[in-house]
């Protein structure tokens, strides 16, 4: 980083002092400049903007701490570095200087060199200083560049991948009711599970972004440590069974009946952690334990260990086991694949959450992952010795749940949406998926057109149930279209579609206008029933 000739502004009431300082500067090349008081000098700093300012403590109309008070309030300490000149040699001027934010002292009288080496010393720091600024504004680009690189990858990725999984799954329903060939049904079956690696892969990248962006949002809601344990279990239970290994849970009584956390990221954790330990185990059983930590003058923590009976690991492999992209060894990603990304987030994940992961592991033994999240305060929390029993609400749910998919095979019947979406495949695969739920669907190619669709609806006296609006389009792009649709009256409900998953990317879209969002690749029932909801809570009210 270059830097211009050194500026140094000389405020002093007396014509001898500044001749000394002056005279004392010169040789050192910088471009030197007088004040005869406080007044004039507090006018100079401001239209010279000097790097350094010799400041006289005693002087009338405005005294040195005056006008350093003046800088301090105005100027950054890289901007300009106040050295006072003083006479005061009890200490406790020099200390106020100090205080009030000077960088150094020059007593009176000072030899040259003296007065030389502390201005040398002021140029020196305050070079640092700007130097630290530019290094941080050029690391803070390249955090932007990097974050707007995830979100142009995100969405140019998670655009196609919507086609492609939602395309997919609608073959797959449609091969089981045609009862097509196995190999049909298993070449389906493999490019869904392809598919859904490669968003995995997407959204590691993204949350280790906003991890380190300090980006990501996490909740603090009351929610059951048994309940997420159940939930997990049952999520992984199909991938154990595939590889013939058995899953247990234990729970450490006394167990709190709910904690304040995020229970989608400890989710998260724990679906990781179980998935490395049924990817890395070939015979046995993994388990789950549960337990509360409570130490004396420390948070209590409720502490999740995965157990396994795997490959394990040697001391030197668990090097490097939580930096970002790294595997125990290169023969693990080979043989097992991954990126390395997973337990990087999870440690992450439970740092932010209050807690950390910690492992023990042994080559060919197995190994043993704990993570520790803070529960919150535990006052008037009921502290349980048995599990709750939540089989009878589950089977109750269930049942309610099937019933209501009965009665509900077409929950869009009579809904007009339009469809604002530049993408023909997304537009073949969305109008499919909402017609098949009952809905009527109008295109619309472009926010141009979407916007058009929409007065043209008004001048006929009414507004689309839904309108879906991708918000990367061309001519006009979804956000200019939402917010052009608000400003002339529109009051029907608008969804936002993007392929972005970024952090903001949901705030952006309701802060013009949009009702709720939802991100790409569509997860079909979640779209039809948020178009669903969405459109009964807009009839209620407007009836």
């Amino acid at each position: 980083m270059k830097y211009r000739k050194s500026k140094v502004l000389i405020v002093d009431d007396s014509e001898v002092v500044r001749h000394i300082l002056s005279k004392a500067l010169t040789p050192e090349g910088y471009t030197i400049y007088s004040a005869i008081d406080g007044e004039d000098g507090w006018r100079k700093i401001n239209e010279l903007r000097p790097d350094i300012v010799l400041l006289d403590v005693e002087m009338p109309t405005r005294n040195g701490f005056d006008v350093l008070r003046e800088v301090r309030e105005n100027f950054k300490a890289e901007e300009i570095a106040v050295i006072m000149v003083t006479t005061q040699s009890d200490g406790k001027g020099i200390a106020r200087a100090f205080e009030e934010g000077a960088f150094d002292y020059i007593p009176k009288p000072a030899t040259e060199s003296e007065i030389k080496a502390r201005v040398r010393n002021a140029i020196r720091a305050i070079h640092l200083l700007r130097e630290q600024k530019h290094l941080r504004q050029q690391a803070e680009a390249a955090n932007q560049s990097k974050s707007a690189f995830l979100a142009n990858m995100s969405h140019e990725i998670r655009t196609p991948m919507t086609a492609i999984l939602g395309y997919t799954e609608i073959l797959e329903l449609e091969a089981r009711t045609h009862q097509m060939p196995e190999l049909f049904l298993d070449s389906l079956d493999t490019i869904r599970r392809n598919g859904g690696h490669l968003m995995e892969l997407i959204n590691d990248i993204l949350d280790l972004s906003k991890i380190e962006a300090g980006k990501l949002d996490v909740e603090s809601i009351a929610c059951s440590p048994q309940t997420i344990v159940e939930e997990v279990m049952e999520l992984v239970q199909v991938r154990a069974e595939a590889k013939g290994l058995k899953l247990e849970t234990h729970f450490k009584f006394p167990l709190p009946a709910q904690i304040h956390s995020d229970p989608t990221r400890i989710r998260q954790i724990l679906i990781n952690l179980i998935g490395n330990a049924i990817k890395f185990t070939e015979v046995g059983t993994i388990r789950l334990e549960t337990e509360l930590l409570q130490a004396p003058y420390e948070e209590p923590q409720i502490q999740f260990t995965v157990v396994d009976q795997g490959i394990g690991m040697s001391e030197a492999q668990m090097t490097n086991l939580f930096r970002p992209f790294s595997q125990a060894d290169s023969s693990t990603s080979r043989k097992y694949g991954g990126t390395g990304l997973g337990l990087t987030i999870c440690k992450r994940l439970a740092n932010i959450l209050g807690g950390d992961i910690s492992v023990e592991s042994e080559l060919n033994q197995g190994s043993r992952f704990s993570a520790t999240v803070r529960t919150g305060s535990l006052a008037e929390i009921e502290l349980l010795h048995e599990l709750l029993d939540t089989n009878v609400i589950s089977t109750t749910v269930a049942a309610d749940n099937k019933t209501a998919s009965v009665e509900e095979e077409f929950p869009l019947r009579g809904k007009h949406v339009l469809l604002a979406e530049d993408g023909p495949d997304n537009q073949k695969l969305i109008s499919f998926i909402l017609k098949k739920a009952g809905a009527e669907v109008s295109l619309a190619e472009n926010g141009e057109e979407a916007y058009q669709a929409a007065i043209k609806e008004m001048e006929r006296g009414s507004l689309f149930d839904v309108i879906l609006m991708d918000m990367q389009m061309p001519i006009l792009d979804g956000y200019s279209a939402t917010r052009k649709v608000r400003d002339v009256g529109y009051t029907g409900p608008i969804i936002s579609l993007t392929a972005n998953a970024m952090e903001g990317d949901r705030e952006k879209c309701l802060a013009v206008g949009c009702n709720d969002h939802i991100t790409k690749p569509i997860n079909r029932r979640q779209l039809v029933a948020m178009i669903s909801e969405i459109a009964e809570s807009s009839e209620l009210c407007l009836s």
